[in-house]
């Protein structure tokens, strides 16, 4: 970097930034003559909402309006393009291009293309020719500070100064670094389904996020934002991420854990038994509740299946249709048309319903005339005057019924027929119990429906036993899904998604090191290829971690290592080794309060003491509160704000800290032969990105001192 470049690039800053400033000026006089411009006041409120957020885009804009440029020769048109690259595209009124969207299909080359011959591909084909120039900038509060040509983004010098920031300001910076690999699953097309297996700390949940971002600027002709879905795993991380998607300018994504969403289709509210608070960790890391198991399989989807086929051949009440013992149509006249639907159209048995309403409503029409005569005849055979006047009147109303096709009389018999999904979820369960399967363990999940109580693995199968009923109408406008913490899923509940959200492909992000739940959780995303998606998905690997420093990951490999899963591949930067504190007979409380002292001289700005049971924390918490200010968090406080902050290792799960202090890792506390005790610890371990320190008394784990 020379002085006369440097110059120059300054120049280009403060011109950039002048065309900002004009381009707001401009927007804020159209905002103020849209009166004048727009008569219509509806089509006036939403290009006014519109231009509203163009300047608050613009205006934030202005401290960084590029962060990178491209120089590109094309081969075709002979044109040298010379691209500015920002978060945000910006053009002026005279549709003069300022700076180039990060998400525009030229700019994949700053991302996966070295300098020299090479092509990118467009919506009009692919497009050769040479990168000439690759430069990165480091601009803050609209001041140039420097600026570097680079060969490829990976490059360890660039990388360094961008992962070694505070974990706030990584996710600002996460545009500017974004690799090759990365960039790969980013950049997947709308129409593909894509499993990533990630690592701790490789980025599955920025690119998670930086994939819908992607998706919505590229397909926004097609598609509106509200469009998308976002499935994290707990109320807390779906609060974390959510003002992230407004930075990477995307406003309407819908966001839930899955509890909400199956809360949403349900359409009801419920409280879940097994909230993270309670979660139990289990003293030997087996399978041992079966049936929770059980409830989030394919084996129960199918159960579930064969029972309501029997349920629906004979839901039907075996009785006539009639109006004041007037005969309507016969039961076997109303089964026929029933079992005649085809079930690959009306494919829920609500469909079916209507559509035979439809089919039999036409046959009472072609009756009318002798129904109605059935009905004087009885008028007028009738003696009695009384009764004549009774069965006269009866006679009007079966005329007025009859004006209707029958419709009303036909939905009153099919509503007879009761689709009380909890009923029929705890006759399901009382016909597996038959079967002499769990049944203490559905003895007391019957008392427990009885009472109003769900449990998590209790919501696949409901939502299942709705969607057969009434299908999922409303879910159809949903184009794309993308679900985060997956490894927490079984095959049943990646079936009933994929069902209910039967226009969406899939981003589907986990970690099998970091699946916490063997009660309900995949044993490997090749059954998830194969069983779930009938292999129309693709299984791709984030190996690189970037959270962390090396020592860091070093240690906690040392995890995946006894659990036999794939390294994290640790790169580019080195910290401060792992500190290991043997508090002995010391108070804990000191020694926490003695390393987060140290943390803070060392830079560190957000810091988490981690344990392993809501006991656990609580413990410590109640000692530590009254000497520094901490936030506890739970399932139910995720709102968190302080610096400073406790909570269990899985709740921290899909987070990061600038320090991380783990409590009592001793082998009494983590046992080596249990796996979910393995995998907390090693989530717990690579929630730090600057300083990890782990505490523990006399008897460190046996497998964290191999070197």
């Amino acid at each position: 970097m020379n002085n006369e470049e440097f110059l120059i690039e300054k120049k280009n800053l403060e011109k950039t930034i002048e065309d900002y400033n004009e381009v707001i000026s401009d927007t804020k006089l159209k905002i103020k003559n849209l009166p004048n411009l727009y008569p219509d006041k509806e089509y006036r409120v939403m290009e006014q909402e519109r231009l509203i957020h163009k300047v608050e885009k613009l205006e934030n804009g202005l401290k960084k309006p590029y962060f990178a440029r491209i120089d590109f020769y094309n081969d075709e048109s002979s044109i040298k393009d010379v691209c500015y690259i920002g978060k945000i595209g910006v053009t002026d009124y005279d549709n003069n291009v300022i700076t180039v969207d990060w998400r525009a299909p030229i700019s994949s080359l700053y991302y996966d293309s070295n300098v020299g011959k090479t092509s990118y591909v467009s919506p009009e084909g692919t497009i050769h020719g040479e990168l000439q120039l690759k430069r990165q900038y480091d601009i803050e509060n609209s001041v140039l500070n420097s600026f570097n040509d680079v060969d490829t983004v990976s490059n360890d010098e660039i990388l360094k100064p961008y992962l070694s920031v505070n974990a706030d300001k990584r996710l600002k910076n996460i545009v500017a670094t974004i690799q090759g690999e990365q960039n790969v699953i980013i950049r997947e097309p709308i129409t593909n389904n894509t499993i990533i297996q990630g690592v701790a700390g490789s980025g599955k949940t920025t690119v998670a996020l930086h994939h819908i971002a992607y998706l919505v600027y590229n397909n926004r002709d097609l598609y509106d934002a509200n469009q998308y879905i976002v499935i994290g795993p707990n109320k807390f991380f779906v609060d974390y991420i959510s003002s992230i998607l407004p930075d990477l300018d995307v406003d309407g994504v819908k966001q839930f854990d899955f509890v909400d969403f199956a809360s949403n289709y349900l359409n009801v509210d419920f409280e879940i038994k097994n909230s993270l608070d309670n979660f139990n960790l289990n003293s030997s890391g087996k399978e041992e509740d079966n049936f929770s198991y059980y409830r989030t399989s394919l084996e129960f989807q199918h159960f579930i299946k064969e029972y309501i086929d029997v349920f629906e051949a004979n839901m039907l009440p075996k009785v006539n249709l009639e109006y004041k013992n007037i005969k309507i149509l016969s039961f076997k006249e109303i089964e026929e048309e029933y079992y005649s639907v085809n079930k690959k159209t009306s494919n829920t048995i609500s469909k079916r319903i209507d559509k035979t309403i439809l089919l039999l409503s036409k046959k009472i029409d072609e009756r009318k005339s002798d129904i109605l005569n059935k009905s004087l005849q009885s008028v007028i055979k009738e003696n009695n005057t009384i009764r004549q006047k009774a069965n006269s009147k009866d006679n009007q109303l079966l005329k007025k019924e009859l004006e209707s096709s029958g419709m009303n009389m036909l939905k009153r018999y099919f509503k007879k027929i009761k689709f009380n999904i909890y009923d029929i979820y705890k006759n399901i369960l009382l016909e597996l119990k038959k079967q002499n399967k769990y049944s203490n363990e559905i003895d007391i999940k019957l008392e427990e429906l009885k009472n109003g109580i769900l449990e998590f693995e209790d919501l696949t199968p409901l939502m299942y036993i709705n969607y057969i009923i009434n299908g999922a109408e409303d879910y159809k406008k949903y184009r794309h899904v993308v679900i985060d913490e997956a490894q927490d899923y079984n095959l049943f509940t990646f079936f009933i998604l994929k069902e209910i959200l039967s226009n969406s492909t899939f981003s589907i992000y986990g970690d099998l090191a970091q699946s916490l739940y063997s009660s309900r959780s995949i044993k490997s995303w090749k059954d998830v290829v194969e069983k779930a998606f009938n292999n129309n998905i693709s299984i791709k690997y984030l190996n690189k971690s970037y959270r962390t420093t090396i020592e860091i990951m070093n240690e906690a490999n040392k995890i995946n290592k006894h659990l036999n899963y794939t390294l994290a591949e640790p790169v580019i930067r080195h910290g401060s080794k792992v500190q290991y504190i043997d508090i002995k007979q010391s108070n804990i409380t000191n020694s926490i309060l003695n390393q987060i002292n140290y943390m803070k001289k060392q830079g560190c700005q957000t810091i988490a003491i981690i344990g392993k049971t809501p006991k656990e924390v609580d413990t410590i918490y109640n000692d530590i509160i009254s000497k520094i200010e901490v936030e506890k968090i739970t399932s139910k406080n995720y709102n968190f704000s302080n610096d400073i902050c406790i909570t269990t290792g899985y709740l921290s799960k899909g987070l990061e800290f600038d320090g991380v202090i783990v409590c009592n890792v001793m082998n009494s506390n983590y046992d080596i032969n249990n796996n979910l005790d393995m995998k907390i610890l090693y989530v717990s371990m690579t929630r730090a990105l600057h300083e990890l320190s782990i505490l523990y008394s006399s008897n460190l784990l046996n497998i964290l001192m191999a070197k």
